[in-house]
């Protein structure tokens, strides 16, 4: 194989991982695990909650009219807080609210301090009542109306899944939540909440969610907690610490909604740079048609998900590069066995600091070793003294020590290595631990 040195390119460096992946939350789901108390007080859910219901979007608004409008009442007030620096008010008050709506928002004389986003679906689907829920009222071997209208009569839940037929609650009484977790409570009928819901809680361990199209009122008293009920119309008159979200919403004068910025979902972790070799300037490797194929085999450190790389080449061709990645054989050369395929964005160079996207994403362990090949597919067929397509830069003296250069002039049927001088080629992985 030849070597061309003639055309260089400067060895660029990894970029933060932010620039490069961005991951929407708007339909990922949030997790925790929680572990029910021991109180004879404390009604105890079957399982532990392991995976939240409710979408992470339904904590990233203050109000929400997934289908339809938002009418903002005289005399209301929709805001924001931080649950985790302690009570609402004072200091602790903020402008970070967002009003959403799938077709209008209608201000009548309310004080919004955020953000108003009209003719934005939501873009939330009902959640069915999950297996093992546990019945409401307590005991009851099928769902029921659950009614608290008395401070005798309120309940206290441990974190887990219940459900009810309709829910009545009005001021004394109340749902509390003990010990600290996340309750979810589904409503197949009405709901209609009065009282003390959750009290001085955390908004987001107490959400209430209608998996068909209901009656829903939200009224006197003080919710902290999340109502999640995409195909219902929802009537806010008292003030609610969380989140509301419905198909369409009203909040009527006396009515507030204080939205928890602590109760958002924290993003799920992005990829991690892995495996990264950028030093050295003295090496090129031709790049061509079929069936030649470079490939630079490495050793994974991080086990999870392959989710893209970067390599360094200098392009002289408008043909569009080529990447796989391979499992290696028993011998530690490519094997032909595929793991996933990506194509560069566009012709022209291949920048260390730009990368690659793999369509799907590609399981990896840690300790064991892949290739990745390049290559130009629309290449005209490689022959003795083709033009090269263009060059994979790198380095010699065995600066990555965790593999090397292999090439093949046969389509890999028979690889041959560089290991013995020493040739290696820039290259980065990326990867989402598991």
């Amino acid at each position: 194989m030849k070597f061309d040195n003639t055309a260089r390119r400067g060895v660029g460096f990894a970029v933060p991982l932010t620039a490069i992946f961005v991951a929407s939350l708007a339909s990922e789901a949030c997790t925790a695990t929680v572990t029910p108390g021991d109180s004879e007080s404390v009604a105890q859910s079957s399982e532990a909650v392991t995976a939240d219901p409710v979408p992470c979007g339904a904590f990233a608004d203050a109000v929400d009219g997934n289908t339809g409008s938002v009418t903002i009442g005289a005399s209301t007030l929709i805001d924001s807080y931080q649950s985790s620096l302690g009570a609402y008010g004072g200091s602790n008050v903020g402008s970070a609210a967002v009003v959403q709506a799938a077709t209008t928002i209608t201000n009548n004389g309310g004080v919004v301090h955020g953000t108003l986003k009209q003719h934005a679906a939501g873009g939330f689907a009902a959640v069915p009542v999950p297996s093992g829920a546990k019945n409401l009222p307590l005991g009851s071997s099928t769902p029921g109306t659950l009614s608290i209208n008395t401070a005798a009569q309120s309940i206290t839940l441990a974190p887990g899944n219940y459900v009810a037929a309709n829910i009545n609650v009005s001021s004394p009484g109340a749902i509390n939540v003990s010990p600290a977790g996340e309750v979810r409570i589904w409503v197949t009928g009405s709901l209609n909440l009065g009282g003390n819901l959750n009290l001085n809680g955390i908004p987001k361990n107490l959400a209430f969610l209608l998996p068909n199209s209901g009656f829903v009122n939200i009224g006197s008293g003080s919710l902290f907690g999340v109502v999640y009920a995409p195909t219902s119309s929802v009537f806010v008159s008292g003030p609610v610490f969380g989140s509301v979200i419905g198909s369409s919403v009203n909040v009527n004068s006396g009515g507030a909604v204080h939205f928890d910025q602590s109760s958002e979902c924290n993003a799920p972790p992005g990829p991690e740079l892995d495996q990264s070799f950028t030093t050295g300037d003295d090496l090129s490797d031709g790049l061509y048609g079929k069936p030649v194929l470079m490939a630079q085999t490495y050793t994974a450190g991080i086990t999870g998900n392959l989710e893209g790389v970067a390599i360094d080449v200098t392009s002289f061709t408008t043909f569009v590069a080529r990447i796989q990645i391979e499992a290696l054989n028993a011998s530690g050369a490519p094997s032909n066995v595929v793991l996933g395929t990506a194509n560069a964005a566009t012709s022209g160079n291949l920048s260390i600091n730009t990368v690659i996207p793999f369509t799907t994403a590609i399981p990896q362990v840690a300790g064991q070793q892949y290739a990745i090949l390049v290559d130009y597919p629309s290449a005209p067929t490689f022959v003795n003294n083709a033009p090269v397509a263009g060059v994979w830069n790198g380095s010699d003296g065995n600066l990555y020590t965790r593999g090397t250069l292999f090439t093949t002039f046969n389509n890999g049927t028979t690889w041959t290595s560089s290991a013995s001088e020493g040739f290696d080629l820039h290259f980065q992985t990326f990867v989402t631990p598991n």
